[in-house]
């Protein structure tokens, strides 16, 4: 897992700005000219360099988190340290895992599309952010994905359908009866978080 290292705001580029579509309901609403929403969004244009920002906010809360709830195992004294904080003591931290790394794997994919497209799709869904990428964005990031957390193209669709909506699942984690999370989760937040910062930085 590499370091994250956030550009200061006075060394920052002057960002190019971009403009972000609404959501389709919004296009067709009877009440959009009255939407302070919707006017926000068209009087604030983004720019890829503070999403990407943003993106490296969450994506260092979740490294953070997941590395606290890391189990030690070959280190007894450690596992022990660690059971004992299990024993009532260490709140639950997967929903602030998962949710903080799905927003930011959202964010990513995000900056990604809006750097080479000038917009992105105001959702949340990860596997039509994915497979709306721009094609160069889209062929590096599932090479990678690929090799990296060992999918073919057919496991790699059925897995992003399934973690596609768990940044809205995961903060609501206590509506559930019942909710898994799978590692390819994980993986595929360190690929894309990793690659999109590396692609941006400097934009």
């Amino acid at each position: 897992m590499g370091s994250i290292e956030i550009t200061r705001l006075e060394n920052r580029v002057p960002p190019r700005k971009y403009e972000i579509k609404p959501l389709e309901r919004c296009t067709v609403c009877d009440r959009a000219d009255d939407c302070e929403y919707l006017q926000s969004l068209m009087q604030a244009p983004y720019d890829a360099s503070g999403v990407l920002m943003d993106c490296k906010a969450f994506y260092t809360v979740f490294c953070e988190l997941e590395e606290r709830c890391r189990v030690p195992f070959g280190d007894p004294a450690k596992m022990r340290e660690y059971l004992e904080e299990d024993a009532g003591k260490r709140p639950f931290l997967t929903p602030a895992v998962v949710t903080n790394g799905a927003l930011a794997a959202e964010l990513a994919l995000k900056a990604l599309t809006l750097v080479e497209t000038g917009t992105f799709d105001c959702v949340h869904e990860l596997d039509k952010l994915f497979y709306s990428l721009p094609e160069t964005h889209l062929r590096a990031l599932s090479s990678l994905i690929k090799d990296k957390a060992h999918q073919n193209d057919a496991t790699l669709r059925t897995n992003l359908e399934t973690i596609s909506g768990f940044f809205v699942e995961w903060r609501y984690f206590f509506e559930s009866d019942s909710i898994g999370c799978s590692g390819f989760l994980l993986e595929f937040i360190h690929i894309v978080c990793d690659y999109a910062i590396t692609e941006i930085e400097g934009v």
